[in-house]
């Protein structure tokens, strides 16, 4: 079949781990669905968290996954923005809504499982409130038109997401309830990945992974665990911020630093230096897996990973140690979205772009399969592409267990159509 790779020839992977998650989550093949509640109904370019907040129709969403087959859902709980979408004592939820215990009760409904996704170092409400936990600078540098400085703490403009003011609210009253929001305004939409948002521009923040933060994740993960049924908690952005090659540098990891390698190696650019970055967030993961554990045995704990080159990037600019992390957690979940680069709909260039990404994550997955240590299910993307290219990826990242898809929704009624055929005549999911 077209894309389809043997990839038991890759990855060493011990199958009595593989029936551990199977029979956790009760299926023999996966197929999932993730969907970003606070990113609206169009696309993932927006923050809307009036959407999420009165419009969200949670069993709607269930029945559409039900009749496709789908199996698991991966609902973004805590995205980049921070807010927390359950009944949380100690997050932020600008929604007043319990999102997750809603598609908690529909799972049950539908019999489809639920799994958390968790963004950890990335947090723009936190960093607005707690500038002291952001990552810090250290050098001076430019990007995107902006310069920053050696020492400054690394909030910046938010990349892809914008805003739209609500029908009837001020930028300073909406201001009060997102104060990580900006007055710059972007009005065009372009067909590069970074382009396609218009509205509003928030900012963003990289949090230092040797700050109070740490222990802020570490109490939400307890009460997530403890009080809600889902089958995993999956750590996103368990990394540093891959755009800048300096970070941290604050006083906190300067000290632990030097504490553990002496004055002599260079800081941001020897190879102590990678191995202090890749130890620090393996550290975190260390503590996320044991605080799921202690508290709740039967969930699942896995994190996401960036396909690319591993020294000029998983090691330099992520601290992303593939081994070590994957030795953690129960699973690894590449996300492999070449055709985020582009689509063949915006123009043959674009096509041609995305199309390359796509051969470079296949070579790439096939040189570093073997660092993985636990099972792998890799998550790639419906939206911004079209159904030939959804399929390609699915077809070519499916590891031999199925696949997840990322999203709900800006999936169109075609790609919807053709994951149940796939569903159906692929994974035999239809009995």
């Amino acid at each position: 079949m077209k894309n389809k790779i043997n990839w038991s020839n890759y990855f060493e992977i011990d199958e009595a781990q593989y029936e551990y998650i199977r029979s956790n989550y009760g299926v023999d093949k996966f197929l999932g669905m993730g969907l970003m509640p606070v990113r609206g109904p169009k696309g993932f370019r927006k923050l809307d968290y009036e959407f999420a907040r009165t419009q969200l129709n949670v069993k709607e969403v269930m029945k559409k996954l039900d009749q496709q087959h789908f199996n698991f859902l991966g609902l973004v709980i805590k995205d980049t923005d921070g807010a927390c979408l359950w009944n949380t004592e100690f997050g932020w939820n600008p929604t007043q809504r319990d999102i997750l215990g809603e598609f908690c009760d529909a799972g049950k409904d539908y019999n489809i499982n639920v799994f958390a996704s968790f963004t950890s170092m990335n947090d723009a409400y936190q960093g607005t409130i707690h500038p002291e936990r952001v990552s810090v600078h250290g050098r001076s540098g430019k990007k995107a038109g902006f310069r920053y400085k050696k020492g400054q703490i690394s909030t910046h403009l938010e990349g892809e997401m914008r805003v739209d003011l609500p029908e009837g609210m001020s930028f300073e009253e909406y201001h009060q309830l997102i104060p990580f929001l900006t007055e710059n305004f972007d009005e065009k939409i372009g067909k590069a990945r970074g382009d396609r948002g218009s509205g509003y521009i928030p900012t963003t923040s990289f949090m230092c992974p040797n700050s109070e933060h740490v222990n802020y994740l570490l109490q939400l993960a307890k009460e997530l665990v403890n009080n809600y049924p889902i089958k995993g908690l999956i750590a996103d952005y368990i990394r540093y911020d891959g755009g800048y090659t300096d970070l941290c540098a604050c006083e906190r990891c300067v000290r632990k630093f030097r504490a553990k390698y002496g004055p002599k190696p260079k800081l941001l650019t020897s190879k102590e230096w990678y191995e202090f970055k890749a130890d620090t967030i393996v550290a975190y993961g260390k503590k996320l897996h044991e605080t799921i554990k202690t508290n709740n045995s039967n969930c699942i704990s896995g994190w996401f990973c960036l396909p690319g080159p591993k020294k000029m990037l998983s090691q330099k600019r992520l601290g992303q140690d593939w081994e070590k992390l994957s030795s953690i957690f129960d699973i690894s979940l590449p996300m492999e979205y070449p055709y985020l680069m582009g689509t063949r709909d915006d123009g043959l260039f674009w096509g041609k772009l995305a199309d390359f990404f796509y051969w470079y994550y296949i070579r790439n997955m096939k040189k570093r399969a073997h660092e993985f240590k636990n099972p792998v299910l890799a998550i790639t993307n419906s939206v911004e592409c079209n159904t030939k290219e959804m399929l390609k990826q699915m077809r070519g990242f499916n590891f031999g267990y199925g696949v997840g898809l990322f999203k709900y929704y800006g999936t169109s009624e075609e790609q919807w159509k053709a994951i149940k055929k796939y569903a159906e005549t692929e994974l035999n999911l239809d009995t």
